[in-house]
């Protein structure tokens, strides 16, 4: 009856020791640093843009911007790269425009240019002349 609860005590130290080192074996994994992609890092920091209520960079010509929650006025800045007639449309999120700004730039000197009286979400979109693009700030 002696050799039994030795054997036992023997199989118990064995497991523990076992499962003690299971964890170890894991560790290397769990503490790696995980990347995130480069797409999932642009949405991240543009949606702390968009929650901060900042500065949001967006494109002429590129299409509708991410949906903009306003609560007055939204101010547009950019520096133009040609000469021409630039148009910053609001929309609401049915597709109604809300407001519109035109700047007619004889000067390559930056621009800004406020709409006000915005409240909800809104999408913009907006055009350069003769499709010269560059990028424009929302300040909102």
């Amino acid at each position: 009856m002696k050799k039994y609860p030795k054997t036992t005590i023997a199989a118990l130290s064995c497991m523990a020791l076992l499962l003690a080192s299971v964890p170890a074996v894991f560790a290397d994994e769990t503490s790696m640093p995980v990347i995130p992609s480069q797409d999932a890092q642009i949405k991240q920091e543009q949606e702390d843009i968009i929650s901060a209520q900042g500065v949001l960079v967006e494109y002429f010509d590129g299409g509708y911007s991410t949906d903009i929650y306003l609560s007055g006025n939204v101010t547009f800045t950019f520096l133009p790269r040609t000469t021409g007639e630039y148009v910053l449309n609001v929309e609401d999120m049915n597709g109604n425009l809300k407001g519109s700004g035109r700047v007619i730039v004889s000067d390559l000197t930056t621009k800004t240019i406020t709409l006000g009286n915005l409240y909800g979400y809104h999408k913009i979109v907006a055009y350069s002349p003769n499709g010269g693009g560059g990028g424009y700030q929302i300040h909102f």
